[in-house]
Order: structure tokens, then C-alpha cells, then sequence
């Protein structure tokens, strides 16, 4: 089992949209973040390459397409390191 860690960048995002009550998109990141604790090569996690291994989950809500992109911490392969959270800039 890994553990997950954001990076400072993405844990604002997500806790800017904890303030702004966007609990349909924080509970698809949080699914997102369980299947990465759970096994990070589940093939849920890795549809999206960007190449030196980084991955990246698309996260979805009713109204908006965010974007979670992962990678093993090089240090320890049971700690994976979410680098971003954002709006998918390419939905």
C-alpha cells in the first residue's frame, strides 16, 4: 500500500476547493487518491503518460475536468507524490 503526498501547489488547490464546497469534484479526487494508495500501477491511475515518469488521472464533475498528475517519489517507490492539481488544460 503507498501512501499519497501533494505537493504544496496541488494541496491548495485542494484545499481551496474544500473552502468553495466543491464536494462532487473532492470526491473524485479522493477516489482517485485511494486507487493510488491502493496500487499505483492500476490502470485506472496510469491512462495518462507525460513521459519521466509522471501519470495523470482525469477527474471529473458535473461541470468541470481537473486533472491529477502523480509520480513514485524517486527515494521511496511506497510514497507516490502528487505534483499537480488543476483544471485539465488539456479537456
Amino acid at each position: 500500500m503507498a501512501e499519497v503526498k501533494f505537493s504544496p501547489q496541488a494541496l491548495q488547490a485542494y484545499e481551496s476547493l474544500e473552502r468553495a464546497g466543491a464536494v462532487d469534484l473532492l470526491d473524485a479526487i479522493d477516489d482517485a487518491a485511494d486507487i493510488l494508495e491502493a496500487d499505483p500501477g492500476d490502470r485506472r491511475a496510469r491512462r495518462r503518460s507525460f513521459g519521466d515518469g509522471r501519470w495523470g488521472i482525469t477527474v471529473k464533475d458535473a461541470d468541470d475536468d481537473w486533472l491529477l498528475v502523480w509520480q513514485l517519489d524517486d527515494d521511496d517507490p511506497e510514497t507516490v507524490r502528487v505534483r499537480y492539481l488543476g483544471p485539465d488544460p488539456f479537456a
